[in-house]
């Protein structure tokens, strides 16, 4: 009998890293015929639906609500809570949500960070935990960046989160890290006994280099209206390479819009005719803007590890990234790309530089990315992992899977 299995994260909208995880690990567990994965959302605005808000007394009457939702082509359940503007509710234990969690077999959180385990608090189930980074790495950017308002209401809960989060790893049985950088985040916190290194998963049949690539831009995924991913510094640093290479491919923007300021910013920098914003994509269309492009380029204050730079390597292209924590699990000093210093404007563009004037540097990159993708961070090889996890629990010490040689785990399309 399959083994039901809570998939739950508080992040489900467009692209991002947290819903290809929730892909990644929703496939992995259906293939594996022996695990049956349900998603679980759980409430993180202060507009919440499903929630109990203080700001609409009309909310006031009744409980936050269990609702089902279409995502993609799933269905996932998503639970509300009292109080959804304050952030602290969101990471507490609620009747109804309890009495689903305890239906299922086993307890997946995937999240950007770890307070959200404490919901399952005082459930008797196996607890696992997969996260991308830690609360304040998080939130460092947002911090510095925001307002006075803000920088002091983040002062103040910070700190708190910070007490979830603690809680919240010592609940979890394992902790599935995203990267070298997170596992070290980790271990600083509760040791390493019950920390494991597990990349996401790409799919490496989808995100393939082209035949014959035309090179014609430069490419860069991400949500730029995040300030962690300082997109200031990547215009920055592109601006300086067309004064030093006036014929460099256009920089591609792929994701959400800088801010105002930024595209302010960038009309001042002379550089808006060579520069595109193509939105978010997704799938086969992101895919076919990788396999076109010259070379990746992300500019981070902070990453868990950041999906894009595997899709990237996938897709055969060079990388160049602020060294910003997660990066470096990935991409090895030039070998595969190039890790520069966060905020470093001259050394990105530098690094650009060296990609735009050498072809061979950008093949040769760019195929030691393909392999080090197919090793490290297929679908098949990252899934182990977590099969391997799930099986122990269940089956007990030595009953482990095999994902790659298991024609059933067989990445796909």
């Amino acid at each position: 009998m399959k083994k039901r299995v809570a998939l739950i994260t508080h992040e489900m909208s467009g692209p991002g890293g947290l819903p290809t995880m929730i892909s990644f690990l929703h496939r992995l567990l259906v293939k594996s015929d022996r695990y049956e994965p349900e998603l679980i959302s759980l409430a993180t605005s202060a507009s919440d639906s499903a929630s109990l808000r203080l700001k609409s007394p009309a909310t006031w009457i009744r409980e936050p609500r269990i609702e089902h939702i279409p995502w993609r082509d799933l269905t996932l359940t998503h639970a509300g809570v009292w109080g959804s503007e304050l952030e602290f509710q969101r990471y507490r234990p609620r009747r109804k949500l309890t009495e689903l969690l305890r239906s299922y077999d086993l307890l997946q959180f995937v999240v950007g960070s770890p307070p959200w385990v404490c919901i399952a608090e005082g459930i008797d189930r196996p607890t696992f935990l997969w996260t991308a980074t830690t609360t304040r790495a998080d939130r460092e950017s947002h911090m510095r960046s925001g307002s006075l308002g803000r920088r002091t209401w983040s002062s103040i809960m910070v700190p708190l989160t910070e007490q979830y989060e603690r809680r919240g790893l010592r609940a979890a049985d394992t902790v599935f890290a995203l990267s070298d950088y997170t596992r070290a985040s980790v271990v600083n916190i509760i040791g390493p006994e019950r920390v494991v290194l597990a990349p996401c998963g790409v799919d490496t049949e989808l995100f393939r280099p082209a035949e014959h690539s035309k090179n014609d831009y430069i490419i860069s995924v991400a949500r730029f209206s995040d300030p962690r991913k300082n997109v200031q510094l990547l215009l920055n640093a592109y601006a300086e390479l067309r004064k030093r290479q006036p014929n460099a491919p256009d920089l591609c923007l792929v994701g959400d819009p800088p801010s105002k300021a930024a595209q302010v910013h960038l009309q001042a920098l002379g550089i808006a005719d060579n520069v595109q914003m193509v939105g978010p994509k997704q799938g086969e269309d992101l895919a076919q803007l990788f396999r076109n492009a010259a070379f990746f380029c992300l500019s981070s204050n902070e990453e868990g590890l950041a999906i894009v730079i595997l899709e990237a390597m996938a897709s055969g292209l060079a990388v160049v990234s602020t060294d910003c924590g997660g990066p470096s699990t990935a991409i090895a000093e030039g070998i595969t790309g190039f890790l520069t210093p966060v905020g470093d404007v001259d050394a990105m563009a530098a690094a650009m530089e060296k990609l735009v004037s050498n072809a061979t540097i950008r093949n040769q990159f760019g195929k030691a990315g393909r392999r080090v993708a197919e090793e490290r961070f297929s679908l098949a090889a990252t899934g182990e992992v977590f099969l391997n996890a799930y099986d122990r629990v269940f089956n007990g010490p030595g009953c482990e899977s095999s994902v790659v040689s298991n024609p059933s785990i067989a990445v796909d399309g």
